[in-house]
Parts: C-alpha cells; sequence; structure tokens
C-alpha cells in the first residue's frame, strides 16, 4: 500500500514539472510586450562554454517592443549578439551599439500570431505526450506491485483509477493554460 501510494506521490511530482516546463515554453512566447523570457535562457558561447544569457549579462526592457543586453565582459558582444540572431532565426538582427546589444521587435501581425498559436498547440500536444509517459511508467509500476501480489487488487484497482484521474487534471491544467494564452494572442 506504502509503495502505491508513494508512486502515486511520485507521478503527482513528475506531472507538476511537466507542467512547470510548460509554463516557461509559455512564457517564451510574446503576446504584446516584450518579456526577458525570450532571451533570457539563450546559450551564448562565452570563455569557451555555453552560458545562458542571464549568467553574463543585464537584460533590460525599455520599451514594449526592445530589449537592451549588456555584457558584463564588453568581448561578448558579437557572440551575444550571434546567439540572438541564430535563435530567432535572422527574425531579429541585433544591433550592436555603445557597449551593448540592441534588439527591436516588430508589432504581432495576425499571421504572426497565428503562427505562435499552431507553434504552442504542438507544444501543448508534446507535453501532453510527456504527461502520458509519465502515467504509462506508473502503471507500470503499479501492475508489477499487483503481478507480485504486494497488495490486494482492490488497492492495485483504485490506485489506478486515481492515475487515471491525476493524468486528467495534469492534462486539463496544459489546456487550460494553452487555451490561455491562445486567447491573449488572438485578443
Amino acid at each position: 500500500m506504502a509503495d502505491i501510494n508513494n508512486l502515486l506521490a511520485t507521478a503527482r511530482q513528475e506531472m507538476s514539472q511537466v507542467i512547470d516546463s510548460f509554463t516557461i515554453e509559455l512564457q517564451k512566447v510574446r503576446v504584446g510586450a516584450v518579456n526577458i523570457e525570450l532571451i533570457k535562457s539563450i546559450s551564448v558561447e562565452v570563455y569557451g562554454s555555453f552560458i545562458p544569457m542571464y549568467q553574463v549579462a543585464t537584460i533590460s526592457i525599455p520599451s514594449a517592443n526592445s530589449i537592451v543586453i549588456t555584457p558584463w565582459d564588453k568581448n561578448n558582444l558579437r557572440n551575444m549578439a550571434s546567439a540572438v540572431e541564430v535563435e530567432f532565426k535572422g527574425e531579429i538582427n541585433p544591433n550592436v551599439k555603445d557597449d551593448a546589444v540592441y534588439l527591436n521587435f516588430p508589432p504581432l501581425t495576425l499571421e504572426r500570431k497565428e503562427e505562435f498559436v499552431r507553434f504552442i498547440k504542438d507544444k501543448g500536444e508534446q507535453y501532453r505526450q510527456r504527461l502520458r509517459e509519465v502515467r504509462q511508467t506508473i502503471k507500470s509500476m503499479i501492475d508489477e506491485i499487483k503481478k507480485k501480489s504486494e497488495a490486494p487488487e482492490d488497492e492495485v484497482f483504485k490506485a489506478l483509477a486515481e492515475l487515471d484521474e491525476i493524468t486528467k487534471e495534469y492534462t486539463e491544467k496544459i489546456n487550460d493554460m494553452y487555451e490561455a494564452k491562445k486567447n491573449q494572442l488572438l485578443k
């Protein structure tokens, strides 16, 4: 019984981590004003290794459509500009001047918003699949407990039903997060 409860707690914890990861993905999608999350985790080659942007520079947002990256070491300006250019696949052209990298984001067109909606829909499906993988892993472990007769059959049945409920709960969270972001984008 204790093993089954531990497995259900593990399922909740792992599914919570999936939700947290999906939240971070959604924060990277620009709705209107720019967000530091857009560039914070971009890897920059600095001192021979790749380091997230926020660990080697100050990032500020002077207006709703621009970001300024001020590296702590001015020798990294070009690498930062290149990393941003690669990340945004040429959509954003970094401007290097005055010991900083300036990024100007164009206003979102309806076409671009629809692309973002398709992107977050695909991401949502990827994260729902991760939930299903967690469910399948835990279910296999519960089935193994049943096979070894380490728990009464009714407890196993209840645990499987609860696992399905947990999976449904977290899947609905992903669906709700997707719908909320979609509505933000298309309003």
